[in-house]
């Protein structure tokens, strides 16, 4: 790192005020800041000065260093002044170093941002759950850690919390920990199929939620039930192929949803979804968009009645049959995304196109006014027909979009695009746009 010089031969940055400076290291690792030591006398200890520590255990040589180091940062300043803490580690669960005991004095600082990423394979780190002592605590990051040692306490200023294969103390500890953070805003939980039977999710100011499962066996004796009751919810991101059930108590109509699942049984799909049809803005990956359509016998009449812009991912040899059936469960449809993929399992694979021609769902006669094919077009007989499709048939359709291959350089048929240009429309105020990519 360098300062930059003027035209005077001034050094424009190491004249920067100290608070700036170390506002700046702030952003950068502790081992990159330390570095900075080198430039100059003005720069030799400030990053001490910095109340932020960003460690790599790969940075140090020898057995515990991170612990030594983190030791001798807060001798020099005190508990009291480190605002932040961030550790990669590959600590084993069977180690016995000082690195808990430190950690745990790290944690009985003034701490506000506090964050663990464990990598020791399956091996998790062993850590004593006292951010009781944390009534400063904003942010809490952790990955591959065990906590223990649960007691009652509160959590008055956090409001972002991420847990990656957390294991807690017991079957009530993850919801005390949601519960006892009043002004939680931003909940990330990743988990696998035997963390929990039953997870309660019940905030009023939480704003954000992801839930998901890291692993995708499919399991017949285990399972588990989610409740969630967040009011304040503006965003939901779920991903799950275990559930028993789902259990949505409250949340708000302005919710966007983000939906990945596959539940143990079409009525449980349809009980879940049957909580979002007031939802107006859905995202529904292939996998559960095609297992409500095996499905759909199960609740026939079940319709998204305020569903106002869907994007979703399918097969594009099977969206003939599959694309009707989903719209029409969406009757008053504004705004729709797909992203059409390559088909894969030959189980898949549809009988021609003919049912495509023969359903015009509601939305596309009332309400649809946006289509964006977000995969390439190609000359695929299937895709072709897609397009004609919506041109032909949406009455109420103001832009179809279209992108061409994302390989720079690639020419199209002029023929192609000629031929799409030239389809007959319903609506006389369609545009088709074609997006090229950027090299």
């Amino acid at each position: 790192m360098k300062g930059r010089v003027g035209t005077s031969g001034e050094d424009r940055i190491s004249i920067l005020p100290e608070s700036l400076l170390c506002h700046i290291l702030s952003f950068l690792t502790t081992k990159d800041s330390v570095k900075t030591s080198v430039l100059s006398s003005r720069w030799k200890n400030l990053w001490l000065w910095v109340p932020r520590l960003d460690l790599n255990k790969s940075d140090f040589s020898g057995d515990n260093p991170s612990a030594s180091f983190i030791d001798k940062f807060l001798n020099f300043q005190g508990e009291s002044y480190l605002r932040g803490f961030k550790l990669n580690t590959d600590h084993d669960v069977n180690d016995t170093s000082p690195l808990e005991t430190c950690l745990m004095r790290v944690v009985k600082c003034k701490i506000q941002h506090f964050e663990i990423q464990n990598y020791f394979q399956y091996s998790i780190l062993m850590m004593p759950l006292i951010f009781s002592m944390c009534d400063t605590l904003v942010s809490l990051k952790l990955s591959f850690v065990i906590l223990s040692d649960l007691e009652s306490f509160s959590l008055p200023c956090l409001k972002i919390m991420h847990f990656k294969k957390v294991v807690f103390p017991s079957k009530e500890a993850a919801e005390a920990l949601i519960s006892c953070s009043p002004v939680l805003k931003d909940l990330k939980m990743s988990y696998s199929t035997d963390d929990f039977e039953v997870l309660r999710v019940c905030s009023t100011s939480l704003k954000t939620f992801t839930l998901k499962q890291l692993d995708i066996d499919f399991v017949d004796n285990v399972g588990h039930k989610i409740v969630i009751d967040t009011p304040r919810l503006e965003y939901l991101n779920l991903k799950d192929y275990q559930c028993r059930s789902f259990k949505i108590v409250n949340m708000s109509e302005s919710v966007k949803v983000d939906i990945d699942i596959i539940v143990r049984g079409g009525s449980i799909i349809f009980d879940f979804l049957t909580c979002l049809s007031n939802v107006r803005y859905i995202t529904i990956s292939r996998r559960s968009l095609r297992f409500i359509y095996l499905n759909q016998e199960i609740n026939p009449r079940f319709k998204f009645h305020d569903l106002a812009r869907l994007r979703t991912t399918m097969f594009s040899n099977s969206s003939p049959e599959m694309l009707p059936v989903i719209l029409e469960m969406c009757p008053n449809l504004k705004h729709l995304t797909l992203d059409l993929q390559e088909l894969v399992h030959y189980y898949l694979v549809t009988e021609g196109i003919s049912g495509l021609l023969s359903v015009l769902p509601r939305c596309l006669i009332s309400s649809l006014e946006y289509v964006d094919i977000e995969s390439p077009i190609t000359e695929k007989a299937t895709e072709l027909k897609l397009v004609s499709y919506f041109l032909e048939n949406s009455t109420t359709l103001k832009k179809l979009v279209l992108h061409l291959n994302h390989s720079c350089g690639e020419k199209h048929d002029a023929g192609l695009l000629k031929q799409l240009f030239e389809s007959p429309r319903a609506s006389n105020v369609c545009q088709l746009v074609i997006v090229s990519p950027r090299c």
